[in-house]
């Protein structure tokens, strides 16, 4: 029978607070026992994240705001690196695969990943003629290093100049005589 009564008194406990207007987590703060009103703030919190409009909903939504600034953000560090032209989204809209890159990205692919894809051929295209330009700028920047006397240097070692020179004194010389006189002139020099 005993304990009958006790479960008696514990079964009518929950049935009354059940009918008190108070949340169960602030009726034992309110009473000076139990729980501090910090912990009765955090059994609150998702409620008051899920209300628009409240400082905590603002809150979370600055800091997804910002998240997705800074993750767009090197996204387009990454189209930069790959292709200058591109700084920004409206950039990217101005870009002739534009239509294709959209669906890729709405397929669900990074903005990087769908750029490089969308644009292969023609970045490939670019790639290959900044190299062909880079060789060309190479082959003319040792342009300074011909011999003096200006020109390129034929075959013999011969300028036009130090043709010209040659001819200034013995006019009928052909070209093979002044190889020859100037290749025994330089060895015995």
């Amino acid at each position: 029978m005993e304990s009958e009564e006790r479960a008696l008194p514990e079964q009518e406990t929950p049935a009354a607070e059940a009918e008190s207007p108070l949340p169960a987590a602030a009726a034992p703060a309110e009473s000076g026992e139990g729980q501090a009103p910090a912990e009765g703030w955090e059994e609150q919190a998702p409620a008051a994240q899920e209300l628009p409009g409240t400082p905590l909903a603002q809150f979370a939504l600055e800091q997804q705001l910002a998240r997705g600034r800074r993750l767009l953000d090197e996204q387009l560090r990454i189209i930069e690196s790959v292709d200058p032209a591109v700084k920004s989204l409206a950039d990217l809209r101005t870009q002739p695969e534009f239509g294709h890159f959209d669906k890729l990205v709405k397929s669900g692919m990074t903005i990087s990943d769908a750029y490089k894809l969308a644009c292969f051929d023609r970045l490939g295209r670019q790639q290959a003629a900044a190299a062909r330009q880079a060789a060309i700028n190479d082959v003319r920047a040792k342009e300074h290093l011909a011999p003096v006397g200006g020109g390129q240097a034929a075959e013999d070692g011969l300028t036009d100049e130090i043709i010209r020179n040659y001819r200034q004194y013995n006019p009928r010389w052909t070209r093979a005589q002044i190889a020859a006189f100037h290749r025994s002139y330089k060895q015995g020099v």
